[in-house]
């Protein structure tokens, strides 16, 4: 969900959709945050923060898959477990939440709580979870759809061209 903790960021990273906190715990990324409002982009303050800026400017350009940061995930065992499997979905695919559930042995409303506490937006890329029959939600809420739907066309996501037919 956008936050405004300005104060807690290694950097703001400025997007095409949108700020984005980087928050670095040590040498690994914790965090990336979408921020309301209008925050001033902030240069990195660290390596590795720098490090994440490179690689979200990497995938702002030509939407690849997001070269390897280092990360410090903080969740659960199954939630960990999900955005390990988000990882491997490669730019430009989408999965549904049900195939997602198959893969993982659960159900397709688990999948949905662990995108919808994933704490690194595009690096996690839960934007490519969709439902069956739609886009399905991001981020728990519907005005970040724009969003979603944003990333997957930066993407080149194939179902989009599919799904509105």
């Amino acid at each position: 969900m956008p936050t405004n903790k300005i104060d807690t960021y290694d950097a703001v990273y400025g997007s095409p959709i949108g700020q984005l906190g980087v928050i670095i715990d040590s040498q690994s990324l914790t965090s990336l945050d979408w921020l309301s409002g209008s925050v001033s982009i902030m240069a990195p303050i660290s390596r590795p923060a720098g490090e994440v800026c490179d690689s979200l400017d990497a995938y702002f350009t030509s939407a690849c898959d997001v070269p390897d940061c280092r990360l410090t995930l903080h969740g659960t065992d199954f939630q960990q477990r999900t955005w390990h499997a988000l990882m491997a979905i490669p730019s430009g695919q989408v999965m549904t939440y049900g195939e997602l559930a198959k893969q993982l042995n659960t159900s397709s409303r688990a999948i949905g709580q662990a995108c919808r506490t994933n704490p690194i937006a595009i690096l996690i890329p839960c934007h490519r979870i969709v439902a069956v029959n739609g886009i399905g939600g991001y981020m728990g809420a519907s005005p970040q759809l724009q969003i979603k739907q944003w990333l997957l066309e930066h993407e080149g996501a194939q179902w989009l061209r599919t799904a509105r037919h």
